[in-house]
């Protein structure tokens, strides 16, 4: 049987894969500076022979060497690999409890969308809501477990801008 990992190509993916778990193909693509298509035809080719698990969360596909990442940083990785999200995240980590406005005046988005985002990362037991009478303050669910998994998976790397928000934040 041929070795699996003895095209440069392919080692290259499944290195990406590994070093980046829960990467899409267009990431995967971005990063390598390869065709779509291309880097696609590796990763079935991955998937075939076991090395490669495929899991459809957030309207992509998104890849892990199998075996290596439990549900949990599975669940973290679909919703962190998305960079309006990590923003928010990002920004609840410097902030204990914040209001939707607070949130408004540091992310450029609209209020409906952070509204949106917001639910998603209250839906995925990542951000709690407290309430203060008629207002809502949103801090992080699990604030040293994410901070542990940001050291460990640095999503922020693969947004220059994000770099210099991580290292601003004391921890």
């Amino acid at each position: 049987m041929e070795d699996v990992l003895e095209l440069e190509t392919r080692r290259k993916i499944f290195d990406t894969i590994s070093k980046n778990p829960g990467l899409h193909l267009s990431k995967i693509a971005d990063l390598l500076n390869m065709r779509i298509s291309h880097v696609e035809y590796h990763v079935n080719y991955l998937e075939k022979y076991d090395l490669v698990v495929v899991e459809k969360s957030t309207g992509f596909k998104r890849f892990y060497i199998k075996g290596t990442i439990g549900t949990q940083d599975k669940r973290y990785l679909s919703i962190l690999r998305q960079k309006t999200l990590l923003s928010i995240v990002l920004f609840l980590l410097k902030n204990q409890t914040v209001l939707h406005k607070d949130i408004l005046e540091n992310v450029a988005i609209s209020p409906s969308t952070l509204s949106y985002h917001l639910n998603k990362l209250v839906k995925h037991e990542i951000v709690e809501v407290q309430r203060y009478g008629e207002n809502k303050g949103y801090q992080l669910k699990n604030r040293q477990e994410i901070i542990t998994w940001l050291i460990q998976y640095k999503p922020f790397d693969l947004y220059e801008e994000f770099t210099n928000v991580w290292s601003e934040l004391s921890i």
